[in-house]
Order: C-alpha cells, then sequence, then structure tokens
C-alpha cells in the first residue's frame, strides 16, 4: 500500500474510532440518565389503605345485597306472586350500587372509624399525632376519591397495551379481522403474508405505545404513592395528615364507647341483618321441628337400639363386615397422614416467608406455594371423593385420594406457618458463625418445628379418620359404605349400629393422639 493511502486509511479508522467511542458513552450515559429516571420513579403498593378499604366495601356490598334480598323478600310476602319472583331493577342500578358502596366505604373511613381500620389498628392524625377535626377529614374525603380515581387511571393505562395485544390476537384466531378495539376491526384479514406483516406492525405499535403507557402509569403512581419511607402519599400531602397506629395517638379525654362508634354500630347491623337474612334463606321452621317430633319416635327408638349382627357376620349384599369397613377407614387415613406428611413437609418450607429467597423467583415459588394450600383447602374431601370416584371408580382408593390432597394442603399450611413463628435467634446465630442453609435447616429450624409437626400430623389423623367416615357415602369405601347403604334400605337399626361404631373409633382415637401430643408437645 503507498505510503500516502495508509496514512489516509489510519487516519480514516482513527476517526471512526474515536466516534464510536463518542456514541458509545453517549448511549451510556443516555441508557443511565433513563435507569436513574426509571428508578427515581418508586412508588410504593398502599397495603395499609388497599386492605381496609377493600374490607369496608365488602361489607358495604353484602349488606346491599341484604337489602336486595329483603326487598324481594318482603315483596313476595305482601303480594301475591310466585315465590321465585325477583322485582325488576334497571341494568344501572347493580352498577350504581358497586358505585355507591365504595363512595360510602371512602366516607366511612374519613368521617368515623371504619370496621376495616379499626381491624388494621389504624388512625388518621394531623402532624401533632392528634385526631384530624371535621374540616380536613372532610377535605381528605374528596381528596381520597381523586387519589383512587388516579390509581385507577394509571392501573387502566398500564393494561392498555395488554388488553389492545389480547384483542389483536383474538381477531385473527377468530378470523374477524385486525383489531385492537373489541369490535372495532381495523382492517380484514387478506393473504397470510399481508396478515403477517400487519400483525408485526400492530405489534411493534403496540410495544411502543405500551413502553410510553408503562411510564406514564409509573409516573403518575410514584406522584400519588411515593416508595420513599420519608414521603407521604399525595393525599397526606394534600390536607396535612399521615396514617398511624392508634397506640400512637394522642388523645384527650376517655375514649369514645365501642357501642358509639361508627364501626361498632355498623357491626351490630352487619349481624343483625346477616342473621335475619341467614335465618330466611336456610327457611328455617321451629313449628314443624316441634310438631314433627312426636311423628318420629319410632325412628328415633330404632336409631338409639342399633343391631350389631353384621358386625363380624358379612353382610349379604355388600359381602364384607363392619369391621372390616372400618378398618380400611382407619388405613385409609394413616396412609393419607403418611403420605401427606411426607408431600407437605418440603413444601411447608417453600411456603414459609422467611425460608425462601428475597427475589423475584422466591416470592414467585412462595406465592405459587401458598395458592396451592389455598386451593387445597378450600374444596372439601367430600368433593374431591366425588370426582375421584367418577373417574377411577369407586372404592377406597378414590376416598384415599381425596383425602390425600387435602391433607397436603392442610398439613403444608400449618407446617409453613410454624416455621414462620420460629425463634430467628438460633437462625441468626448459625448464620453469623457462617454456617450456610444446609447448616440453618438442620440446627436452627428443624429442632424448633419438630414437636410441633408431629402434634400436627398426628392431630390430622385424627381428623381424617373422621373425614374419611363421610367420603365412603360418596363411593370412598370404607364405614361410609355401610353407613350409606342401610340409609337408602331405611335399616336404621344397621344405621345405628353404624354411627356407634364411628363414634367409638374417634373418641378412641382423639383419647390417645390427645395423650401422644401432650407427650411430644
Amino acid at each position: 500500500m503507498p505510503p500516502r493511502v495508509g496514512s489516509f486509511a489510519r487516519l480514516l479508522s482513527t476517526r471512526w474510532g474515536a466516534l464510536a467511542k463518542r456514541a458509545a458513552r453517549s448511549i451510556r450515559a443516555g441508557t443511565k440518565h433513563v435507569a436513574n429516571v426509571w428508578n427515581g420513579m418508586r412508588f410504593r403498593v398502599p397495603k395499609d389503605r388497599i386492605a381496609p378499604l377493600a374490607a369496608d366495601w365488602g361489607l358495604l356490598v353484602l349488606l346491599s345485597y341484604c337489602t336486595y334480598f329483603l326487598i324481594n323478600h318482603w315483596y313476595r310476602a305482601l303480594n301475591n306472586v310466585s315465590a321465585v319472583y325477583r322485582v325488576h331493577f334497571p341494568n344501572y342500578a347493580y352498577v350504581v350500587a358497586v358505585v355507591a358502596t365504595f363512595l360510602l366505604a371512602v366516607l366511612w373511613e374519613n368521617l368515623g372509624t371504619s370496621i376495616g381500620w379499626k381491624s388494621a389498628g389504624l388512625v388518621r392524625a394531623d402532624t401533632a399525632n392528634r385526631p384530624l377535626r371535621f374540616l380536613p377529614r372532610a377535605a381528605h374525603f374528596f381528596v381520597d376519591l381523586a387519589a383512587w380515581s388516579l390509581t385507577a387511571l394509571a392501573a387502566a393505562l398500564a393494561l392498555v397495551p395488554f388488553a389492545g395485544l389480547a384483542t389483536l390476537l383474538y381477531g385473527v384466531v377468530s378470523r374477524a379481522g385486525l383489531m385492537l378495539i373489541p369490535t372495532v376491526v381495523f382492517r380484514p384479514l387478506g393473504p397470510w403474508y399481508t396478515t403477517f406483516g400487519w400483525v408485526i406492525a400492530l405489534v411493534l405499535a403496540l410495544i411502543v405505545a405500551g413502553t410510553a403507557s408503562w411510564w406514564g402509569a409509573r409516573a403518575l403512581w410514584s406522584w400519588l404513592w411515593p416508595g420513599r419511607k420519608a414521603e407521604r402519599p399525595w393525599a397526606d400531602r394534600v390536607v396535612g395528615s399521615h396514617v398511624c397506629k392508634a397506640s400512637d395517638l394522642e388523645r384527650s379525654g376517655r375514649p369514645c364507647p365501642w357501642w358509639r362508634t361508627s364501626w361498632g354500630l355498623m357491626a351490630l347491623l352487619l349481624v343483625a341483618v346477616s342473621v335475619y337474612v341467614g335465618w330466611l334463606t336456610a327457611q328455617v321452621n321451629l313449628s314443624t321441628l316441634v310438631h314433627r317430633a312426636s311423628s318420629t319416635g319410632d325412628y328415633w327408638q330404632k336409631l338409639v337400639t342399633p343391631d350389631f349382627k353384621y358386625f363380624l357376620a358379612p353382610e349379604p349384599d355388600l359381602h364384607d363386615t363392619m369391621l372390616n369397613g372400618i378398618i380400611q377407614t382407619i388405613f385409609m387415613a394413616l396412609l393419607a397422614t403418611l403420605l401427606g406428611f411426607v408431600l407437605a413437609l418440603p413444601l411447608s418450607f417453600l411456603g414459609a416467608r422467611n425460608m425462601v429467597t428475597k427475589n423475584r423467583l422466591g416470592w414467585g415459588i412462595y406465592t405459587l406455594t401458598r395458592a396451592f394450600f389455598n386451593i387445597g383447602r378450600s374444596i372439601e374431601p367430600f368433593v374431591m371423593a366425588v370426582l375421584f370416584a367418577t373417574t377411577l371408580g369407586y372404592g377406597p382408593f378414590a376416598g384415599c385420594l381425596a383425602l390425600l390432597v387435602h391433607t397436603i394442603a392442610a398439613l403444608g399450611k400449618l407446617y409453613s406457618e410454624q416455621i414462620e413463628a420460629i425463634d430467628p435467634g438460633p437462625v441468626e446465630a448459625i448464620t453469623a458463625c457462617g454456617g450456610g442453609r444446609t447448616q440453618v435447616l438442620r440446627y436452627g429450624v428443624v429442632p424448633q418445628v419438630v414437636p410441633p409437626f408431629l402434634a400436627f400430623t398426628l392431630y390430622r389423623w385424627d381428623i381424617n379418620v373422621r373425614m374419611a367416615t363421610v367420603i365412603g357415602m360418596v363411593g370412598g369405601g370404607g364405614i361410609g359404605r355401610f353407613f350409606n347403604y342401610f340409609k337408602n334400605e331405611l335399616r336404621w337399626h344397621e344405621v345405628g349400629a353404624v354411627i356407634v361404631i364411628i363414634a367409638v373409633v374417634v373418641w378412641i382415637m382423639d383419647y390417645v393422639s390427645g395423650r401422644v401430643r401432650e407427650r411430644i408437645t
């Protein structure tokens, strides 16, 4: 290469290198600035405000439903209409009821002491920790309405791109057309390459719009609910108040009796209305109970004179004895308890807040584990037995699986709560000495939870024995199969014998497990 050409090339490469370095520095500086701006827009989800408001709103919605029920009940009682008649309300009335209960909940929290705030132990106070006067409370009501409205607006703004993407996918899959707003077709579907190009363009547009909407929502949330502990929420800054514990409030004079407070009066009203509506819903009829008591003497006489002839001898239709049925019930409960203990033990550590790692993966595992515990406990073994018996066939295997699922969820919940309640002193001491996670679990956690774990497991076996007698009535096997058969055949002497056997076994199990739990704890 000639000298002049080589020097020109070196000069050109030097200038391009300098430009590239300058561009890289600019990009790094811009990225750092954007990250600083993003981190500066911190916000904190106001759990101490949302939970009481949700509780008060739910109670007022319950009260509005009871009111709706009573309106229909008394209208049917005073007019000659059918028992299933419903008073007609316009469709917007239900929306108005939901909005009105929300406004009443916010008003209740500001002008009085609501049940939600009372249960959380929180109060509003001024800068000197004195109770707010009436005018600041009234002003707080309007400011709170604005704050919650803006919070909902920011949430809707953050969900706009996801709603647009879901609508776009629905339009493509259903071949309704390209649309970002439901029922508004942006462009009909054409050839696949044209449709694919438009979908890519619309997705890119949604990404751009979603980024902008997320920035706007985050900025609005950080202004309303700042994440820094020193800063107060926007509503408190406007009114000049703050939220503190009720014990920290400086009061003058004696506190008002509970029956003269708003939360006390509302609690009495809710209890009275709920009991009355429950009485009407359950169709309680005491006169029928009294009048029919005299006609059921033969039924009770047969129940209290049990017939144990099939305790050792097999019943001709069932081809089994009551003794085998109760033994099968006990072992069903035992197997479900042991397997439930083995499976719930590792899950309990994943469902304990103080055992998971403090990152997104750890909190995700904790949330999923707790969700499984709650869902598994919410479905009764009676219902699970019906599902398993339908899919796997009637017998003790279906009943054992039903007990197992419920046992895992119940024991996992109890175990995880016991792990969260351990003394943190030994754990901190082992960690300070350089112990790893295995040493912490082995020497700091396990010795504290073994006795209550064993007590919970024994108590669960006692519960499973009682549950096994019930799920046998729906095809789960065991002694419940005898009860269901004798009941359907109206053989009340044998039904009484099954009841006596169940009662004796449950009493013995309760006594033995109680004494063992006393020794363990």
